[in-house]
Formats: C-alpha cells, sequence, structure tokens
C-alpha cells in the first residue's frame, strides 16, 4: 500500500458559461471545470489546464490521486477528481468535477485493488484458475492516508487459498464500508479438475459397491 505526493494544478475562476463558452475554452486547451465540497456548497466554476487535467485523468488510479488546487486568491485547496466527461468518439476530456478535501475531515473513495506475480504462483502453475471478486475496496480514510491502490502478491497462493479484506493493510486512520470475510482475491480449482476428480471418487464408490456385492453373493452361495 502506498499513497501519492499531491499534484499541483492551477484552478481559474471564470463568469462566462454555456456550451459556446465552453467550446472556445476547450480549443485553447482550456477545461471547463467545477470545484465544490464542504466548504463550496453552490460550487465555484471555473477551468484547469487540458494537459494538467489530462496528466491525472487519464492515469491508473486517477480517482485516488490527491490534488492541490491553486485558487486565484492565492489560497490552495486538497481536492480528487470525482467526474470526468469525455467526447464519445476522440474520448478527449470536456469537463471535469473537483471536490474539496477539508483536512482532519475523511473522506470516502474507492480504492483500486491489483494482482502481481500471477504467472509464478504456486496454484495457477497447479493448473487452479486465479479469480478477483473485488477490484476495488470503499473506505473512509484522512485525506493525506488516500493510498493510490493495495497491490496483492499471488506467487505463494495455492490452489484453495484466499485472500480475505480482513488480511489486506489499510492507513490507520482507515474504516472499511465493508465486511471484513469478504474475498478479494482466490485460486480455485477449474471444472475440469473438479469433474475429474468427482469422476475418480465416482469410480472408486463403484468399484467398493462392487467388490460388496461379490462378498455378498458368496456368502449366499454358502
Amino acid at each position: 500500500m502506498a499513497t501519492r505526493e499531491a499534484t499541483t494544478i492551477k484552478f481559474t475562476k471564470r463568469d462566462r458559461t454555456g456550451k459556446g463558452a465552453c467550446r472556445k475554452l476547450r480549443a485553447k486547451d482550456i477545461i471547463p471545470a467545477v470545484f465544490y465540497g464542504p466548504e463550496y456548497k453552490e460550487g465555484i466554476v471555473g477551468t484547469v489546464g487540458a494537459r494538467e487535467i489530462g496528466l491525472i485523468a487519464n492515469a491508473p488510479n486517477a480517482e485516488t490521486n490527491m490534488i492541490d488546487l491553486e485558487i486565484e486568491d492565492g489560497k490552495t485547496e486538497m481536492a480528487l477528481l470525482r467526474g470526468v466527461q469525455r467526447h464519445a468518439i476522440t474520448q478527449k476530456i470536456l469537463h471535469v468535477d473537483l471536490y474539496q478535501l477539508v483536512k482532519g475531515h475523511k473522506v470516502k473513495v474507492s480504492v483500486p485493488i491489483r494482482y502481481i506475480n500471477k504467472e509464478i504462483s504456486q496454484g495457477v502453475k497447479m493448473g487452479g484458475v486465479l479469480e478477483q471478486p473485488m477490484r476495488e475496496i470503499e473506505i473512509l480514510v484522512l485525506p493525506r492516508e488516500i493510498p493510490a491502490e493495495i497491490v496483492l502478491d499471488a506467487a505463494k497462493m495455492a490452489i484453495g487459498s484466499e485472500i480475505c479484506v480482513r488480511d489486506l493493510e489499510f492507513p490507520e486512520s482507515a474504516e472499511l464500508q465493508i465486511g471484513e470475510d469478504e474475498i478479494v482475491l482466490t485460486i480455485v480449482r477449474p471444472k475440469s479438475m473438479t469433474d475429474t476428480a468427482a469422476e475418480e471418487e465416482g469410480a472408486e464408490e463403484s468399484v467398493e459397491v462392487e467388490v460388496v456385492g461379490k462378498g455378498k453373493r458368496k456368502e449366499e452361495e454358502a
């Protein structure tokens, strides 16, 4: 588990709104934005640089990337990217929503979960199938302790192994929003292996029944 350094972005307030005004801004590589949160309930309309916000919005785990938002009056606010509107075809960013974080106040975030070392996993090498029922986990956490992601090592997992929520590492301030027994990562026996095992077990039972039957007939003949 690791946290990221905050990325600094300049936020410029704007008076003009509407589709026409926004198109003109985008033509200059400026993205319309709204900044809102506990102390900005009405929201502030403004702009951010297309390149700067693109580095965050297009990066892995963008939703946990801390932002230090420099507002024109010299004030800097902590923020998270909470919404990105994109062009349906080009996927270019059209508009972003930025949510204010308040020091000392926990915020609810969905932290991405990924695994590594599948290719050398003991269970996978034995024919098991690695499954990830949970790809992100929701927690309440202080702003500066937001994890960028949670990384799980599958190298030593065997067939039947499970990693549950209770096995994960979280920041000290984190409050779980889900049960600790929920499975995050597991290696299961593939259906083909399960079917083979069932067939072998059935065959053994059949042989046992046959032997018992033969023994019973001999007793009756005697």
